[in-house]
């Protein structure tokens, strides 16, 4: 599903922001497994988590 969802878009890339503490780590794992890398840290409000950044680039694989 995930592939299919980018098969018609356009842009290069796809960002997100994962907690990397979720289900013990696994989902940023899966993330990994479908072509994203971590490239840093945010925590958008003081009160929330630590995400992990995300990139895939390109798009297309």
């Amino acid at each position: 599903m995930h592939e299919t969802l980018f098969a018609e878009r356009d842009e290069e890339r796809a960002t997100l922001l994962v907690d990397p503490t979720r289900s013990g780590g696994r989902l940023k794992a899966v993330y990994e497994s479908w072509g994203y890398r971590n490239i840093g840290e945010q925590q958008p409000f003081e009160d929330s988590p630590v995400f992990a950044t995300m990139v895939r680039d390109p798009l297309h694989q």
